[in-house]
């Protein structure tokens, strides 16, 4: 399988097309990556990023590509790598991860919190954000928070994590946010993200609308209703 692809820059490979008479847009896309791909009269495949810049394949045989469609993997990493790239293996088992990302926030904080408060979450919030002034933060650091303030709305909300599956320039990633009991959902992924982001240190801006009777709440049924084979819910 390794020996039946090579990773050749996109200018290699769309020069390559032009020479058999095909342009880029010639092939088809796929669904996921939003990547192109030329199936060839000798059987070979070609497959170019989405973006059109990063580097794409030439595969053997369609056989060959096949496989990397199945198991939902491209041979590269996805160039961007944000946070829910290098943390994708501890994020496809996020619920079990609670006390590895607390431990992660004592070292790295130089704090010592045994267990999972609002006090401790607020004491984590307000170093992570003295340090995301100074530029200190790493991708692990954002994604201990969320697993923090995410146990904390689980446990308040009676609440499950649920993973929403995206694509990046090649391969897949998972954004954890909380399903309540009542039904509705907890986007606490993107508040944290927001909150470190702003500078905001406040445990109201992260648990208000929870309980906030004013605005109407997101429910899992609008939420899902186009993202039915993108939603993982995680015991």
């Amino acid at each position: 399988m390794k020996d039946c692809f090579k990773i050749k820059p996109i200018d290699e490979l769309s020069d390559h097309l032009k020479s058999i008479g095909r342009q880029i847009f010639d092939g088809y896309q796929l669904q996921t990556n939003l990547g192109w791909v030329h199936e060839l009269k000798d059987g070979q495949v070609i497959f170019l990023t989405g973006t059109l810049r990063d580097p794409g394949l030439i595969c053997d045989s369609k056989e060959c590509f096949n496989k990397f469609i199945q198991d939902d993997q491209f041979p590269m990493d996805n160039p961007e790598q944000d946070m829910f790239d290098t943390e994708l293996e501890r994020i496809k088992s996020f619920h079990l991860q609670t006390s590895f990302y607390r431990e992660h926030l004592n070292s790295t904080l130089k704090l010592d919190f045994q267990e999972i408060s609002k006090e401790s979450a607020l004491v984590y919030l307000k170093k992570i954000v003295g340090r995301e002034i100074k530029k200190l933060n790493t991708n692990q650091d954002i994604v201990a928070l969320i697993a923090i303030f995410g146990q904390l709305i689980k446990e308040e909300t009676d609440g499950k994590c649920f993973l929403e599956k995206r694509y990046g320039t090649y391969n897949p990633k998972y954004e954890p946010n909380i399903r309540t009991a009542s039904g509705n959902v907890i986007l606490v992924s993107s508040k944290i993200i927001g909150n470190v982001k702003w500078k905001v240190a406040t445990l109201e801006s992260i648990f208000a609308d929870i309980h906030y009777k004013k605005t109407m709440p997101l429910t899992w049924t609008d939420y899902s209703r186009h993202r039915t084979d993108k939603l993982i819910e995680l015991e």
